[in-house]
């Protein structure tokens, strides 16, 4: 009674923690959606509105597109003017520097520095009326501002020169036309014609006496030495006055008073209705989220506990081998509830579209360690939780659930690297299709397609490349074993194989045949055949202690029992479950192979050395040392496999290999399993062990069918 109550309290403490990681699953994901209302209409520009008439529930402005705010923004960068700043300091340094180059000058040509001020130029000498004049055509050189270059001028974007711009000198911005701003080699080319211009014009006033110093005075002026440019460009400011102009762009652009009809039931939503459905909701969302942020909580809250809690009701109804495995509940939770997050968190930041998420990763490692049942209803529900908390959740589930659907029928549990490229392309190829049908549908323009959704979906058709690791680390996290590892853990060349096959050889031929005929009686009845081929090599392992103890590897004729007594022989025997579970933890097989290792006798007898210790000892209470440790099989691979051990064991001391014998001994063994409850904790049904006796009997036939006497 002890034994059966801590039982009892083991299997209430599982429940407990399955239903605490639904709960704390649920939890997280209300937690994580965003907390804004939705509106309740579908639409679809270009198509007809199906719902009923539909009047203004409230005042709203009429937002803009996004096409024309960028219309917008990009005439306020066309039409935004370049910020200046000049620098006063160069026009005092070469103005400064003229002056004194210019008195040199008339000290090498023998004249001395006038000392008359710049503005007094009548009656003067024509050399103080050169410095004056040069003077003044600086400082108006400088009074308009010089640039190193014409590009300065150039907006990048338009490569068209501004008609005005701003400059900034001692902090007051003036605006000046372009057409009075100098370049530096403009300025150049200015002063120097200009003073070319005041030669020509008074050489003839010159007396004979000064014609010749005032040639030489000329010829020597170098006006490059006095030109530089003082405005500096000053992006900063630019760039400021841009924002600043792009901010202050009103959002909307009309106005829809309470009352006022939007759209009618069967009319076209046109580009100005979209907009206007548009803004409708933008306002109403925002304004709910507001004043009904409890109520949506709790609708929120209401709808994903009964989300979990289909998961829940499914699982334990329909997959109790998957239910009662706390590994696999968290590993379902675990992916429900990160995608359900990952969407939610990128609705609220955008990081990147919703069509780049690679979805169909979820239904891809469902299938992949589970069934396709299992993969579908878990996809569904999925598609369902995610699409409610998206702005198009009706187009966003019909994309994900036919993918999804054709995906998990066609799609091939992974056992081979270019499956996850195959999958990739047919993937890409279900989105575009169904993609441009729902377009074509519902608007009937082929330019309505967006081709950059078609990319995204490319992208997310390529990240499904990386389900080949993905689903390798979770083998490792949670303890689950894909198709892969499965294969490679039947390769005859393991080093746990290898040693059965050189230490144990008939052992390990007895293993072989077992892993054939458990392959193809699970590809019959439906189940995992490598699960079942992979137990089948390994369940036998323990025998590696002691071969020569068991009659397959007994070819010289002796047989160690002979000189035991029936408790001993059967103890070494009942010894190699023990012993092959020992060996598979050395050898780090997984549980699901030790499963089959301590399976595959079940709880039944060494059924020669039992019959004859009891024929010794009728009234003794013997069965427990005669009975194997258990426990009995916990699933359909491996019953089939403890059916196919014993049958292919007993097929070999057959006398008679007919069709009556060998029908004979499947239905006696099988029988005789059934009548043990060996199969109690299976879900094998009596149609599945009636096709596996068919199945068995066939394969015998086929191993031990008659062969012509070839002549000597």
């Amino acid at each position: 009674m002890q034994i059966h109550k801590n039982k009892k309290n083991r299997f209430s403490w599982g429940g407990v923690l399955r239903i605490s990681l639904y709960l704390i699953a649920c939890i997280i994901v209300i937690y994580a959606i965003p907390k804004e209302s939705k509106f309740k209409y579908e639409y679809q520009k270009g198509s007809p509105w199906r719902h009923e008439n539909l009047i203004a529930p409230f005042d709203f402005g009429i937002y803009k597109s996004a096409a024309e705010l960028e219309q917008e923004k990009a005439e306020i960068e066309k039409n935004s003017k370049l910020y200046f700043i000049q620098n006063v300091e160069v026009q005092v340094k070469l103005l400064e520097k003229f002056l004194t180059d210019y008195a040199q000058c008339l000290e090498k040509n023998g004249l001395k520095p006038d000392t008359l001020s710049l503005e007094t130029v009548k009656n003067t000498s024509i050399f103080h009326q050169l410095k004056a004049f040069i003077y003044s055509r600086l400082t108006n050189i400088y009074a308009g501002g010089t640039v190193d270059n014409e590009q300065l001028l150039v907006k990048d974007d338009t490569q068209e020169p501004q008609k005005f711009i701003c400059v900034t000198t001692e902090s007051i911005t003036t605006q000046r036309p372009v057409s009075g701003i100098f370049t530096t080699k403009s300025a150049y080319l200015y002063l120097n014609n200009e003073i070319r211009k005041f030669f020509s014009t008074n050489v003839k006033k010159v007396s004979e006496q000064d014609l010749k110093p005032l040639t030489a005075i000329i010829e020597s002026l170098q006006p490059g030495k006095w030109i530089a440019a003082n405005l500096e460009f000053d992006p900063v400011t630019t760039q400021k006055v841009i924002e600043e102009n792009i901010n202050s762009i009103s959002l909307t652009r009309g106005f829809v008073q309470k009352g006022q009809r939007i759209i009618y039931k069967g009319e076209v939503v046109g580009d100005e209705e979209f907009q206007i459905l548009e803004s409708m909701r933008k306002d109403y969302e925002q304004s709910n989220s507001h004043s009904g942020k409890w109520f949506i909580f709790m609708g929120q809250a209401l709808f994903y506990v009964m989300i979990f809690s289909l998961i829940y009701m499914f699982l334990r109804t329909f997959r109790k081998e998957i239910f009662y495995q706390t590994k696999y509940s968290a590993l379902i939770l675990f992916l429900i509830t990160f995608i359900i997050v990952t969407m939610s968190v990128n609705i609220r930041y955008g990081f990147v579209s919703n069509w780049i998420a690679p979805f169909l990763l979820f239904a891809i490692i469902i299938k992949t360690f589970f069934d396709t049942r299992t993969g579908m209803f878990l996809h569904i529900t999925t598609c369902v939780a995610v699409a409610i908390i998206l702005e198009n959740p009706f187009e966003y589930f019909i994309m994900q659930f036919i993918a999804g659907y054709f995906l998990l029928m066609s799609y091939e549990k992974l056992n081979r690297r270019s499956q996850t490229f195959l999958t990739s392309v047919i993937c890409f190829v279900i989105y575009t299709v169904v993609y441009i049908s729902y377009q074509l549908f519902h608007t009937g323009i082929i330019d309505e397609i967006n081709w950059k959704i078609i990319v995204l979906l490319a992208i997310n058709s390529i990240l499904l490349l990386v389900s080949y690791p993905l689903i390798y680390l979770f083998e490792k996290i949670f303890g689950l074993l894909s198709d892969v590892t499965l294969i490679e853990l039947a390769d005859s060349n393991r080093p746990l194989l290898r040693r059965l096959a050189e230490e144990a050889p008939g052992t390990f031929q007895h293993c072989m045949q077992v892993a054939n005929l458990a392959e193809a009686a699970i590809f019959k009845i439906g189940g995992n055949p490598h699960l079942a081929r992979t137990g089948a090599l390994y369940h036998d392992i323990g025998k590696l202690t002691s071969p020569m103890y068991f009659t397959e590897n007994q070819v010289t004729g002796i047989n160690p029992h002979d000189k035991l007594d029936y408790l001993k022989s059967a103890e070494i025997i009942i010894n190699h479950v023990i012993k092959g579970v020992t060996i598979a933890k050395e050898y780090q097989l997984p549980t699901q192979i030790i499963d089959f290792i301590k399976t595959h006798h079940g709880t039944s007898k060494a059924g020669y050395f039992y019959a004859m210790y009891k024929k010794e000892h009728p009234d003794e209470n013997c069965d427990a040392k005669f009975t194997y440790p258990g426990p009995r099989p916990i699933n359909k691979e491996n019953a089939i496999v403890m059916m196919a051990d014993s049958i292919e064991a007993a097929s070999r001391s057959l006398k008679k290999y007919d069709t009556e014998s060998i029908g004979n001994l499947v239905e006696n063994i099988v029988n005789n399993q059934i009548a043990n409850k060996q199969f109690d904790n299976t879900n094998l049904t009596f149609k599945d062990i009636d096709t596996v006796k068919e199945l068995f009997k066939e394969k015998l036939r086929n191993i031990y069918h008659a062969r012509i006497e070839y002549p000597k």
